[in-house]
């Protein structure tokens, strides 16, 4: 007869704890989140608002892959094609602007074949996990350089403008960037597509914002 087994331990009886969850993402988003939305419009004016900042992110997401010398004929058909509910005159102001941002000398490279849409990102900054999509991504060997799309339908006219909660995701999202490619220099700026109109987000301005990070873990 086989002897019997000693007692199992009480240690082994008990389910094993659960497994720590991970720190929830954050994501720079959500930080951007303005406290009031625009304000009301009158009747009509929101549609072609909301329309135009449509049309100005689908044309500036596509003009980067055409090169320099047909751009400007390239966009005028697609505009024809994409917003003839407009008037002639309005299509022409949304092609000058459009051609003005991507023509920047400062920002040109941002839209040029070397660049990036659409990029996912993830990182840790800080303890926390900070996770999105930059709307355009330049990577130099010493320089990473970011632009993010807005379609508010009243943008500011210049930084002193830009709300509080848009700075502190475009903190989070240099930060992000900082951290996957340390040692580089990260610029950031933010289009407002209905204007459209390019607003650089300076280094200080940044680094004033980055405390936002600890306050949301």
């Amino acid at each position: 007869m086989l002897p019997l087994p000693e007692p199992v331990p009480a240690l082994l009886r008990r389910a094993p704890p659960a497994e720590p969850l991970p720190p929830r993402p954050l994501a720079p988003s959500s930080l951007g989140e303005e406290a009031a939305p625009d304000p009301p419009l009158p009747p009509g004016a929101a549609l072609d608002a909301a329309r135009r900042g449509t049309l100005m992110h689908r044309l500036l997401e596509r003009l980067p892959e055409i090169a320099a010398d047909i751009r400007e004929d390239a966009a005028r058909r697609w505009l024809t094609r994409n917003a003839g509910d407009f008037a002639e005159d309005d299509r022409e102001a949304m092609l000058a602007a459009t051609l003005g941002i991507v023509g920047d000398p400062q920002w040109a490279a941002l839209f040029g074949p070397g660049s990036l849409a659409e990029v996912p990102f993830s990182a840790v900054v800080g303890g926390q996990v900070v996770a999105g999509t930059v709307d355009r991504l330049l990577i130099a060997p010493d320089l990473i350089r970011i632009v993010d799309f807005k379609t508010a339908r009243r943008p500011p006219a210049d930084l002193a403008e830009v709300p509080p909660p848009t700075l502190r995701q475009m903190a989070a999202y240099a930060a992000a960037l900082a951290t996957i490619y340390p040692g580089r220099t990260v610029e950031a700026a933010i289009l407002y597509t209905a204007t459209p109109q390019l607003i650089a987000v300076p280094t200080d301005v940044l680094d004033r914002h980055k405390p936002a990070l600890r306050a949301s873990e």
